[in-house]
């Protein structure tokens, strides 16, 4: 990028020893700063890559969406770009505060980073939540026993899909307990699990002639075995006819959508297409 158009946005341009061009911009609005330590921000450290402007400092900003500067003319003010880009991240640490107390989760703020974290567990299991600058939710560690079990491409979700504090850990739960269950958990691990289960079949068979009611929670789990290797299936239903699933194996989550009931072929043919293998060959083991 042209270092006269830079230094023209009010930057304030270095190369480092490394070859990697830095930039500084100084705020002067007083319009940036951190609700929680009520400290003003004055300036913003960026990092030069191609036509973006990746923040890497204030801790408040950093991993915030990058600015493009494709975008930007001579005269943009670009001190407005970050006071937007910190306001944003304000309404979507609110928005999804108030989600995660709704859910009954407690949220977490640092009060340097203005990251939203969150805790919770299932079981033998104890999940760390982490969401981005733009709200997006993603599993930051989870531990089994004493045992990590994180996945670098843990993916991420949408927080509002879920109906309540249940929903969600089943959702997580689903994500990592093939792969806990493919390395160390014992038969009885899993018998515990499946205790006090009930099967469609029998819910059909005791209750085919009524009627869900639309605000009610429904979800389903299923354990299955394809060419010796454990998955595990869960749907939770995020509202009307509307569901969101997930698919988990030994290396973590396989397939995750949302689907409406009527277009959804059932479980043994969803893993059929996903895992490419015939239908004979997928075995429902609980």
């Amino acid at each position: 990028m042209d270092r006269a158009f830079l230094e023209g946005l009010g930057l304030a341009v270095h190369a480092g020893d490394n070859g990697v061009v830095g930039a500084e911009l100084e705020l002067t609005s007083a319009a940036a700063f951190n609700p929680l330590s009520r400290q003003a921000l004055n300036r913003v450290n960026f990092t030069v890559i191609g036509d973006r402007l990746i923040f890497v400092g204030p801790p408040e900003l950093v991993g915030a969406n990058p600015i493009n500067l494709a975008y930007l003319t001579p005269v943009t003010r670009l001190e407005d770009l970050v006071v937007q880009t910190l306001s944003s991240h304000l309404y979507q640490l609110e928005r999804r505060s108030n989600e995660l107390s709704a859910l009954g989760v407690s949220p977490k703020v640092d009060p340097v980073t203005l990251q939203l974290s969150a805790e919770l567990s299932r079981g033998p299991f104890k999940f760390g939540l982490g969401a981005s600058r733009s709200g997006q939710f993603k599993v930051t560690r989870c531990i089994r026993d004493g045992v990590e079990l994180t996945s670098v491409a843990a993916p991420s979700f949408e927080l509002s899909e879920f109906r309540d504090r249940n929903a969600l850990e089943d959702f997580l739960y689903a994500m990592f307990s093939d792969v806990a269950a493919s390395t160390e958990a014992p038969p009885r691990k899993v018998a515990e699990l499946t205790e006090g289960t009930i099967s469609m079949l029998e819910v059909f068979r005791s209750f085919g002639d009524g009627l869900v009611p639309a605000r009610s929670v429904l979800e389903v789990v299923a354990e299955l075995r394809v060419k010796n290797e454990r998955y595990r299936f869960a749907a939770a239903r995020v509202q009307g006819r509307t569901f969101r699933g997930l698919l988990a194996g030994p290396s973590g989550k396989v397939w995750a959508e949302r689907f409406e009931i009527e277009d959804f072929s059932g479980v043994r043919a969803l893993v059929s297409t996903v895992l490419a293998v015939s239908l004979e060959e997928v075995e429902v083991i609980g």
